[in-house]
């Protein structure tokens, strides 16, 4: 069931419909492959999405008089380094998200049968044909 958020208008909007967009990017990939890999790397993805949000929205409470005037260089800088410093930060410890995330996938690969790790599930019953 999709969420809807019909108060959201102008830049508000644009910035959630591009992170369902990256959000979207992230979950396929994760769901093309069920090993432990490819499931770390969306987690921390994810991560990295959730801190790069959270640095934008930090930057806008900042004062906007300051020692350099506003240009849309300088946007485009500090878009470009808030995502450098999300991709960082979620390749270490990161804020602790990636590790529940991580878990959460393991478990819906294994109830959708793609093994998240060598040995991760048991191995499937077979039935056995009666003569």
């Amino acid at each position: 069931m999709p969420i809807e958020f019909p108060n959201l208008q102008g830049p508000q909007l644009l910035m959630l419909q591009q992170g369902r967009g990256d959000l979207e990017r992230v979950r396929r990939a994760a769901g093309m492959k069920g090993d432990e890999a490819s499931l770390r790397q969306a987690s921390q993805d994810f991560e990295a999405i959730f801190v790069n949000l959270l640095l934008k929205e930090m930057r806008k409470s900042l004062p906007k008089d300051g020692l350099f005037k506003q240009s849309m260089a300088r946007e485009w800088f500090e878009g470009m380094l808030d995502e450098a410093v999300a991709k960082e930060v979620s390749k270490g410890p990161g804020l602790g998200l990636a590790a529940p995330l991580l878990e959460q996938m393991r478990q819906a690969a294994a109830k959708a049968g793609k093994p998240a790790a060598p040995g991760a599930l048991p191995a499937p019953k077979t039935e056995e044909k009666k003569p």
